[in-house]
């Protein structure tokens, strides 16, 4: 049985609920473990969070994969994505040959539902990206009218008890953080009903943080809306909670636990200086300068910033897994997107996986604010001297237009004499142009002049005819001139239309 049908996306697999039905999920899980089969994986991890759509998908999968004879460990109970993780790499210490699949949708609305995917040795594929090509070897198993599941006897299930603890044990050592190490810091947190709430709950008052709570409780039905923090107010409340309780920080989460926010009573905090007081954690007494990566929304300011904290920044393209699989080919040392995504390098054993463990990044920022509480005011005054627009969005009429908007913007900042490129240092496609005026980089070094401005313009992965630009800049003046000219520009010339 084949489908027309796709729920293969850059990332992962994404769908809505009543968009496929058993049989259609069925066939996704027959081409994943059609992929695991050609790549010798013979061990299963299978976990979930909230969502209500999580327990249907996640039995049909169980199902399919004893069919074939798969080993498989499964958590029931809802954990949040870099929670499953964790258990990938604990059960890949005794079967290296083990594919993790987490039936999550992230911070998309309720009727979301999807997978995330690593293969051996817990690492996240995408679109192109892993072994014969990752998901785009699984989309090609999808369609492929004469593939049939190799099935075989044998298979095995085996539940996992909630893994908290050992997450919670093994991130504190990882962090150099002991029992109330951290009291005296105090925060807001706002976990948005997913399934990251209890363990970090339970993680931050162990460290001795005093946590006020907001959306505590694991709700796949999300009442307040899709559980993505870093959408447009969605931190509003927390931060006049952050008022009301005198509390140092806001710390928000999406739903499935990767996706961090934050910030001050004053608002929130990009994600280019929330990694200043992390890099001050991971890199304190390091003579060697360690590569970290930015993508290109990362503020050149911040940039400068991480170069004091003897970290060589390195450019490379938006893409979960793909920053990940770039962090494991150059040994880099960390990672940073602006969409509120942390990447590390994680040890357990043998193993050195480049992966997100929100509880680590949440850790190690604490642990520099603790040392030195006047970091939070460092970032706030940063975080105001500079202009971020946030991305901004038109849609055009067909792909033509779009393509001939895009190459308008282009013309802008060409015709102002600033640096365009569209790969990285490794000659990496960046997916879209990144523009820099008065800014430059040597080595690990970076300078910027006092009336800088960035830029990042790409057209959309899965919307057709749409632009899509993010600009940071010295001021808010420079930055709000170069955004009206660019709005002008679509909205006059090209008859665009801002959408969200």
């Amino acid at each position: 049985m084949t489908s027309s049908k796709d729920p293969i996306k850059v990332y992962d697999a994404r769908w809505e609920v009543d968009e496929f039905n058993d049989q259609e999920v069925q066939r996704l899980f027959e081409a994943s473990l059609g992929y695991a089969q050609m790549l010798g994986i013979d061990t299963l991890v299978m976990a979930r969070d909230a969502r209500l759509g999580c327990a249907r998908v996640l039995e049909i999968g169980i199902k399919t994969a004893l069919e074939s004879g798969f080993r498989i460990f499964v958590c029931y109970d809802p954990i949040s994505t870099p929670m499953s993780y964790f258990a990938t790499m604990q059960t890949s210490v005794h079967h290296p040959n083990t594919m993790g699949l987490t039936i999550t949708a992230s911070h998309n609305p309720k009727q979301y539902i999807g997978i995330k995917y690593t293969v051996p040795t817990v690492e996240a594929i995408g679109y192109d990206c892993g072994p014969l090509g990752g998901l785009k070897k699984v989309k090609e198993l999808y369609h492929q009218s004469d593939f049939k599941l190799k099935r075989s006897a044998g298979g095995s299930l085996t539940i996992l008890e909630n893994p908290a603890d050992e997450y919670i044990n093994y991130t504190f050592q990882l962090a150099s953080i002991k029992e109330d190490s951290l009291k005296g810091i105090s925060i807001i947190l706002d976990t948005f009903n997913g399934s990251a709430g209890p363990e970090l709950y339970r993680a931050l008052t162990l460290a001795g943080v005093k946590v006020t709570a907001h959306r505590l409780a694991p709700n796949g039905e999300f009442p307040t809306g899709s559980p993505n923090p870093t959408s447009q107010h969605k931190m509003d409340h927390a931060i006049n909670l952050a008022k009301q309780h005198n509390a140092d920080l806001i710390i928000g989460i999406d739903g499935d636990g990767d996706r961090i926010v934050f910030g001050d009573q004053k608002g929130v905090f990009s994600a280019g200086f929330v990694m200043i007081p992390i890099l001050r954690s991971i890199t304190s007494g390091n003579a060697t300068v360690s590569k970290v990566l930015y993508d290109p929304k990362v503020n050149p300011l911040a940039l400068l910033k991480w170069a004091e904290a003897n970290a060589d920044p390195v450019l490379f393209r938006n893409g979960h897994s793909q920053i990940k699989a770039f962090m494991k080919q150059t040994n880099a040392l960390a990672g940073a997107e602006e969409s509120g995504h942390f990447y590390h390098q994680l040890p357990l054993e043998k193993m050195l996986v480049s992966g997100e463990n929100s509880l680590y990044t949440i850790l190690l920022f604490l642990k520099s604010v603790y040392q030195d509480k006047d970091c939070i005011n460092d970032i706030r005054v940063m975080q105001d001297q500079i202009f971020t627009s946030g991305e901004f969005n038109f849609e055009f009429a067909n792909d033509d237009i779009r393509d001939k908007a895009m190459n308008a913007i282009l013309k802008l900042f060409k015709d102002d004499q600033a640096e365009l490129t569209t790969h990285s240092q490794n000659g990496d496609d960046l997916e879209g142009t990144v523009i820099y005026k008065g800014i430059s980089k040597q080595s690990a070094r970076i300078s910027i002049d006092n009336n800088w401005y960035a830029a990042y313009v790409r057209t959309a992965t899965n919307e057709k005819g749409v632009v899509r630009s993010y600009i940071s800049s010295s001021d808010e003046q420079t930055g709000k001139e170069l955004q009206k000219r660019i709005i002008n520009l679509l909205q006059t010339d090209f008859e665009g239309k801002e959408i969200e």
